[in-house]
C-alpha cells in the first residue's frame, strides 16, 4: 500500500510540537523552523522528468535531515521525533507521480462525513458507523 502523509498537516501539526518543546510562538527560532518545514513540504507540480523529481526529493530529504538535526541541537526532542516519524512518507505521492498531495483514505472520507453531519444532520453515532464501514472497506477489503 502506498502511504503519503498530508503535506498540509505536517507543518501545521509541527506548531504543536514546537509549543510542546517550549519554543515561544512567533519567536525567531519558531519562525525559522516553521519556514524551513513549509518550504520542504512545498511540492512543485507539473514536473514530468523522473530524474528531476528524484533530485528534488533528494534535496528536500537532505534539508529535512538538517532540520531534524537543528531540532536536536536546540533540544526540541518532540519536534525531531515528529519529523523523523513523518519523513519516510512525505514524498511518496510525488515519487509515484500521483496527482494528490495525500493518499490518506481517512482524509477522503472525512469531508463527506463532515458534510453529512453538518448539512444532512446525521447523528454522530450514525456518522461513526458509516465511517467504520467505509474504512473497513478501504483497509480490509470488507464489502458491505
Amino acid at each position: 500500500m502506498i502511504v503519503q502523509r498530508c503535506l498540509w498537516h505536517i507543518p501545521h501539526q509541527f506548531k504543536w510540537y514546537l509549543w510542546n518543546d517550549g519554543v515561544r510562538r512567533r519567536s525567531k527560532a519558531w519562525l525559522d523552523a516553521l519556514a524551513q518545514l513549509l518550504d520542504i513540504c512545498a511540492i512543485r507540480s507539473l514536473v514530468e522528468d523522473q530524474k528531476v523529481i528524484a533530485r528534488m526529493v533528494a534535496l528536500k530529504r537532505q534539508r529535512l535531515e538538517q532540520l531534524i538535526e537543528q531540532c536536536r541541537r536546540q533540544g526540541w526532542s518532540s519536534c525531531a521525533t515528529y519529523l523523523e516519524n513523518a519523513a519516510s512518507d512525505m514524498f511518496t505521492a510525488v515519487l509515484h507521480r500521483l496527482e494528490g498531495r495525500t493518499v490518506s483514505l481517512v482524509e477522503r472520507v472525512m469531508r463527506t462525513i463532515n458534510l453529512r453531519i453538518n448539512v444532512g444532520k446525521w447523528s454522530l453515532s450514525g456518522a461513526l458507523n458509516a465511517t467504520k464501514v467505509r474504512l473497513a472497506y478501504y483497509y480490509n477489503g470488507f464489502d458491505a
